[in-house]
């Protein structure tokens, strides 16, 4: 490794090429794509040494199964990084919300687009840099994840499979979402839930089983009005919230006139900064697949960010593999030995940032409720409707799931079973409020006529 190469800090570059194109308000999110690519390469490099789609593996069937030849990614190398003796999930997928013109796909298009994207490779098929695609405005289940024939072979060449070890971008999530609530694809979203946790698709048909691992990282946006969070979807996406206003809108009114109006000296510059990168990722994965780290030390610094009360314990994981990628894509890497992620005011900036995003787009359904039920009680059940009309989408068991992730751990509601159960007033009574009183003496239930 050069000297220059070792000193190139991918993620200044990469903001340096977006300044430069005019892009408006992606600084604070450019580095969350590239942890991702981080998180995502650190995963290929756990968990690749076994691998559903390698021609020369004798497990695979060639005349039947779906091969990937000169996959960059595919290793021999035994898994380092295995806590509670399990293989963890790195990848992280990313969501932005914005509404309609807000530039939520900009910095997919940025990475993913053929042919200019800082990810893209025109010889992906050849083994040089790591797949990618843009998702199709419309998608099935099948289309997605497979089907069989009359066999029971897998049939056709399902994107899942198509992107295993790549990344696949979304310029409108909802061909995803609207798919799963078609008679065709209702299993959709299931499918896409485990996929996206560990990579398994897994489903028994009448012919036979749609059965395999995938590892592709989703980048998507999605418009406000459309954006759902139910059955478990704000586990596995990295929520980006992009605000519009007026003043946004003059900026990128400004920003389009200035990048029509490039001169050639500016494009040739952008173009050389693009290989640049493009040279530099592509280095990274070939140096890590190469020689991998031996394991992975976390900073005490680390622990105690994520132990700020404002990080729910399900998201924990989430801010860890963000850790993860942003030491993976570090200008000096050291494979054969642990990678130790360090908690630098860089780290310290990007973790600050993406919480905050975070708490926008996820707070504003707990607001929504602290709002409806202030200083009110009402009994658990009837509770769980409200969320479930309100928040999932309909989904009963999403809804108990969110309440136990979202408001329990709020000092403003508690719960109580009433020690005298009188007609229409059985079960849990839960209380939005700040309650000074001690439970015993709380006329639970109350909302006396």
């Amino acid at each position: 490794m050069s000297t220059q190469t070792r000193r190139f800090n991918v993620f200044e570059k990469t903001i340096e090429f977006a300044q430069k194109n005019h892009f408006v308000g992606v600084e604070d999110k450019i580095p969350i794509f590239l942890c991702s690519v981080g998180g995502h390469l650190f995963n290929t490099l756990n968990k690749c040494s076994r691998c559903d789609f390698d021609p020369d593996s004798p497990l695979v069937d060639e005349e039947n199964d779906f091969t990937i030849t000169n996959c960059p990614l595919r290793h021999d190398n035994i898994p380092f990084y295995t806590p509670m003796s399990q293989l963890p999930d790195t990848r992280i997928h990313i969501l932005m919300r914005g509404a309609k013109g807000s530039g939520k796909s900009v910095l997919i298009l940025m990475f993913l687009a053929e042919g200019t994207g800082l990810l893209h490779s025109a010889n992906q098929d050849l083994g040089q840099g790591m797949r990618t695609m843009m998702g199709a405005n419309s998608i099935t289940e099948a289309g997605m994840f497979g089907s069989v024939d009359e066999e029971g072979n897998i049939a056709g060449r399902p994107i899942a499979r198509e992107m295993c070890g790549g990344f696949l971008g979304f310029e409108e999530f909802s061909s995803m979402s609207d798919a799963s609530k078609k008679d065709h694809s209702l299993d959709m979203k299931n499918q896409l839930l485990t996929s996206l946790d560990n990579g398994r698709v897994q489903k028994a048909m009448r012919n036979g089983w749609v059965n395999y691992t995938t590892r592709y990282s989703i980048w998507a946006g999605t418009q406000p009005a459309r954006f759902e969070l139910d059955s478990g979807l704000d586990r596995r996406f990295f929520i980006i919230d992009i605000e519009m206003t007026p003043e946004k809108e003059r900026a990128y009114k400004i920003a389009q006139h200035k990048q029509a109006n490039m001169q050639v000296e500016e494009r040739a510059m952008l173009a050389n900064l693009n290989m640049d990168i493009k040279a530099w990722i592509r280095h990274r994965v070939e140096t890590a697949v190469a020689n991998p780290p031996s394991g992975i030390i976390f900073d005490d610094d680390i622990m105690d960010w994520i132990d700020r009360p404002d990080v729910r314990s399900f998201e924990a994981d989430l801010f860890r593999r963000l850790c993860i990628g942003y030491a993976m894509m570090q200008p000096e890497y050291r494979g054969g030995e642990p990678l130790i992620i360090k908690l630098d005011d860089t780290l310290t900036e990007i973790l600050n940032q993406s919480l905050a995003m975070r708490r926008t787009v996820m707070d504003a359904d707990l607001d929504l409720m602290r709002t409806a039920f202030w200083m009110k009680d009402i009994p658990k059940s009837q509770l769980l409707k409200e969320i479930s009309r309100m928040i999932t989408n309909g989904d009963y068991q999403s809804a108990k799931r969110w309440l136990i992730e979202n408001l329990e751990s709020q000092a403003w509601y508690s719960e109580h079973e009433p020690a005298v159960k009188r007609r229409g007033r059985k079960g849990v009574i839960c209380r939005f409020g700040n309650v000074s009183e001690s439970v015993e003496n709380l006329d639970w239930g109350g909302n006396k006529q």
